[in-house]
């Protein structure tokens, strides 16, 4: 298996600019709408708002009393837009590793590469689906014997432990999911099982090359799309537009910094080639009926 290459994510990247431009795409259509309906909903507040505001607590509460009328709409919404989200991830993650990984395929054509992933997407799904379960059972467990009666000395110790199993077994889980992707990809591999597991020892043979892609490009590409999500004061829509932006082409560059290197394509067989051991030398003849 390859190392990965956050310089070789960057260049692959550049080179699928089309497939950055659809993630950002998906990104502004899915959370814009949300965004939008925050601000109608929040916009007479922000007006009739005293110069020095009613403090931190009393802000969030009348933030909460404003948005109860529309809050389950737009928690439905939202939730309808995530699980679109996640479809359309693995969409592209399929299509961007059937599309590297088939040698006749050299121009990143948009339309090619998604049209690579549909075939395999339910094959995605289930490392996907594994993931998930993995990383709910990994972040839970550390917690359970904060259940049981623990006494207040050994509290704080616990705490301290269960966050640190969580977010290394996090790393680990969506690690070795990126990695087995592309195992899953080669032509003959069906099981999700057996790519992140293989995907699971790569990263533990190359721990420090496979968080570098993580720590270059996954983190900065994560923060970038939610600020925008989070981010309370005022700022123009093109700062929002250009942080999602920025933050779709560090998530493509992470993901694409785990392939392996381009299947090189079938050499045309010359018909003045000397013939192999398995090649006839008969022309074929054309029978016909007299």
């Amino acid at each position: 298996m390859a190392s990965p290459s956050v310089v070789s994510g960057f260049r692959l990247a550049i080179r699928l600019h089309r497939l950055v431009a659809a993630v950002w795409l998906v990104w502004v259509v899915i959370f814009v709408p949300a965004l939008l309906v925050v601000q109608a909903a929040t916009g007479p507040d922000r007006v009739n708002r005293p110069a020095g505001g009613f403090g931190e607590s009393e802000d969030l509460l009348i933030f909460f009393e404003i948005m109860r009328p529309v809050a389950i709409p737009l928690a439905i919404a939202l939730v309808f837009g995530c699980l679109l989200l996640v479809a359309w991830c693995i969409e592209w993650h399929a299509g961007a590793v059937r599309w590297w990984l088939n040698p006749d395929t050299d121009a990143p054509v948009l339309a090619q590469i998604l049209g690579h992933g549909l075939p395999v997407w339910w094959r995605f799904a289930r490392l996907t689906l594994l993931a998930l379960v993995l990383q709910v059972a990994g972040a839970a467990s550390p917690w359970l014997p904060l259940l049981a009666d623990v006494e207040h000395r050994f509290v704080l110790p616990l705490l301290i432990f269960g966050s640190v199993v969580t977010v290394v077994a996090t790393i680990l889980v969506w690690l070795a999911a990126f990695r087995g992707g592309w195992l899953l990809g080669e032509p003959g591999r069906r099981s999700a099982m057996a790519a992140w597991v293989r995907g699971l020892w790569a990263v533990l043979r190359q721990p420090l090359r496979s968080l570098l892609p993580l720590l270059i490009w996954g983190l900065p590409g994560f923060v970038l799309l939610v600020l925008p999500l989070i981010y309370a004061g005022p700022a123009p829509t093109l700062f929002f537009l250009a942080s999602w932006l920025l933050g779709a082409f560090c998530l493509v560059a992470f993901f694409v910094s785990y392939a392996p290197t381009k299947p090189k394509p079938a050499r045309p067989v010359s018909p003045l080639e000397p013939p192999g051991p398995f090649t006839t030398t008969r022309f074929p003849t054309l029978l016909r009926d007299e």
